[in-house]
C-alpha cells in the first residue's frame, strides 16, 4: 500500500481526511497539513476542477506526505489515468453497482495483468525520479488506493461482490444519492440509509478490507470502528469555510451591537 497511507495509519491507527470542492491551488495542501487532517480527496464529481489544478494539488500532497485522493465523475480512461499520472494516490469511483463495475474501476488504476492502465514512465506519480519501468509499475500498483463508492440499491445488494474484487481496497458510501435512490430524499441519517451503510461495512469487512466512514455515518463510529473501519472523512473546505466565516460574523455581531 501507499507509504504516506501507510505510515500515517500505523502511527495513529487511524485516519482523518477532508474533501476539496472550493480550493483550487496548493496553498490548500498546507491549510489541511497545518490542520492536522492526514489528506483530502478532491471532488471531481461534484466540484469543477481543471487537470493542472488536480496536478498542482496532488504533487504537493505527495511532497508533503499527505493522503492525496479524486472522486472522478466517472471510470473513463481519460480521465483516470491521467490523474494517477498527475500524482494523485487513490480514486474514488462513484456510483458502483456491481463486480463488473469494481472491475473496471481497478483495471484503469492498475497495469497489466491486473490492470489496463497505460504506463509513463517519467511523471508526477514517481515524483519525477528515473527508475526501471518494473520497479515504477510495482510502486504504483502498490501505491494506488482504489475506493468503491456505493450509491444505489444494486450496490448495496451486491456489496460482498464488490468488496471481494481483486484491486478494490475500500468500500464508500455515497448516502445523499443513496437516499434518494431508497425513497427517502435527504435523510441521510434514515433508518434504511443506516442500514444500508452497516451491510456494506460488514461486506468490507468480510473481504478484509477498509471500510471509509463518512459524515453521514458519524454516529455510527464506535460501531464502525469495531468492525474495522480505520478511514474518517469529515466535511467539505467549502462547509468549513462557510461555518468559520459564519461564526466569527456572529462574534463581530455580539461586539458591535453590545
Amino acid at each position: 500500500m501507499n507509504d504516506t497511507f501507510d505510515v500515517r495509519l500505523k502511527t495513529k491507527g487511524f485516519l482523518k481526511i477532508i474533501s476539496l470542492r472550493q480550493s483550487k491551488t496548493a496553498d490548500i495542501v498546507y491549510l489541511v497539513k497545518e490542520s492536522g487532517f492526514d489528506g483530502f480527496y478532491i471532488d471531481a464529481e461534484h466540484g469543477i476542477f481543471s487537470l493542472r489544478e488536480i496536478s498542482d494539488i496532488s504533487l504537493s500532497a505527495k511532497s508533503n506526505g499527505l493522503i492525496s485522493w479524486v472522486r472522478v465523475p466517472q471510470a473513463q480512461v481519460s480521465l483516470v489515468g491521467p490523474i494517477l499520472d498527475a500524482g494523485a494516490n487513490g480514486i474514488i469511483f462513484p456510483h458502483v453497482s456491481n463486480a463488473h463495475e469494481a472491475l473496471k474501476a481497478v483495471q484503469l488504476c492498475k497495469y497489466p495483468p491486473l490492470g489496463k492502465r497505460s504506463m509513463a514512465a517519467l511523471s508526477a506519480a514517481s515524483l519525477y525520479q528515473k527508475a526501471p519501468a518494473q520497479k515504477l509499475k510495482q510502486e504504483r500498483d502498490d501505491g494506488v488506493f482504489v475506493i468503491a463508492m456505493i450509491e444505489n440499491a444494486e450496490g448495496v445488494e451486491k456489496a460482498e461482490e464488490i468488496a471481494s474484487v481483486p484491486g478494490v481496497n475500500a468500500l464508500m458510501m455515497g448516502p445523499m444519492d443513496l437516499s434518494f435512490e431508497l425513497g427517502v430524499p435527504g435523510q441521510t441519517h434514515h433508518a434504511l440509509v443506516i442500514e444500508a451503510t452497516l451491510k456494506a461495512a460488514k461486506a468490507a469487512q468480510s473481504a478484509g478490507i477498509h471500510f471509509v466512514v463518512g459524515e453521514a455515518g458519524h454516529e455510527l463510529v464506535d460501531q464502525l470502528r469495531g468492525m474495522g473501519a480505520k478511514i474518517f472523512t469529515g466535511g467539505n473546505d467549502g462547509s468549513y469555510l462557510l461555518g468559520a466565516l459564519t461564526k466569527a460574523a456572529a462574534e463581530f455581531d455580539a461586539k458591535l451591537t453590545a
